[in-house]
């Protein structure tokens, strides 16, 4: 009979697929309890303070030409959080999987950006939430 000198390693987990994530984020926010009446008052004025976008070119290279990406004028505030919320859903997606290709000093360097995109689209829909109770029926 042996001794073991070290413990067991806990066993390791696989990440979970992109289907699983969606369905454990349908879950969770389900779960989420209503807001009182208040709160979406509340919120909702402070996205009207933001009113619309103005014109303004996607890469600013000189004021005075053409673009050929611009954010377009008159675009409420609501529509461009939900818009920048996509944005963030595709680039958290993307990086998922570009992240399997990476060697580990690259992938640590890259969770942190990642990261940082999951927390941005959590505050972007965390506002949208507020503002609107009707998007979370």
């Amino acid at each position: 009979m042996t001794k073991q000198i070290t413990p067991d390693l806990p066993a390791t987990r696989k990440a979970p697929s992109t289907a699983e994530k969606e369905i454990y984020l349908r879950k969770v926010s389900d779960e989420i309890p209503p807001q009182t009446e208040s709160e979406p008052a509340i919120a909702s004025r402070l996205l009207d303070t933001l009113a619309f976008t103005c014109s303004k070119p996607v890469i600013p290279e000189d004021p005075y030409k053409p673009t050929l990406f611009a954010i377009q004028p008159g675009v409420s505030a609501q529509d461009a959080l939900a818009y920048v919320s996509r944005l963030l859903e595709t680039a958290e997606l993307n990086g998922d999987e570009i992240s399997l290709h990476t060697n580990p000093v690259e992938r640590a360097l890259f969770w942190g950006m990642l990261h940082s995109v999951e927390v941005a689209r959590a505050v972007v829909d965390a506002l949208l939430e507020g503002a609107s109770p009707s998007s979370q029926a």
